[in-house]
């Protein structure tokens, strides 16, 4: 499941004009790479993502994110869950068959769990949440959109109340 977390921000109080130069950083944990890949195509913004490079299958593994229509059915669940085994091994096996793990990582998944650091001023934010709290928007960055803008909103009201209007849970 995914959690955000409201690293820091720009406090509105004395700027000018601070849906302009006010922004936010979050912490975007818990989410697969799929989703990852749609908050990063938002170019108005800064990102650092966790390395599948640099992080090792020796303390534990991935965790793969099921969609709630896979999860939904042990049937669809145990499919997810054998395929997800049996990459992980793969990828084990080319690691001790001597293959860097910038190659190997080529087995995994767009469900393999990942976490970024993302800051957006808040034009770009309130961007994102137009697109990304639309029903029509994937679910995984929908759940993303909507923590994120419960953290935000309490500080800046004014710059985000339309859009809290509208996607109110």
């Amino acid at each position: 499941m995914s959690r955000v977390t409201l690293l820091g921000y720009i406090p509105i109080d004395g700027i000018p004009e601070p849906e302009k130069h006010c922004s936010a950083t979050f912490l975007i944990e818990g989410v697969s790479r799929a989703c990852s890949h749609q908050i990063v195509r938002h170019r108005l913004a800064s990102f650092s993502q966790e390395s599948q490079r640099y992080v090792s299958l020796d303390k534990g593994g991935w965790q793969a994110v099921a969609p709630p229509a896979i999860a939904a059915k042990q049937e669809t669940q145990h499919v997810m869950d054998e395929t997800w085994s049996d990459l992980q091994e793969a990828y084990a096996d080319l690691r001790s068959l001597g293959i860097r793990k910038e190659d190997a990582r080529f087995l995994l998944p767009n469900a393999a769990e990942t976490r970024l650091v993302m800051s957006m001023h808040y034009p770009a934010l309130r961007h994102f949440f137009w697109l990304r709290l639309d029903k029509a928007a994937q679910w995984e960055v929908q759940l993303v959109a909507q923590q994120m803008l419960k953290l935000v909103y309490p500080l800046a009201p004014e710059i985000f109340q339309d859009i809290e209007d509208v996607y109110r849970e």
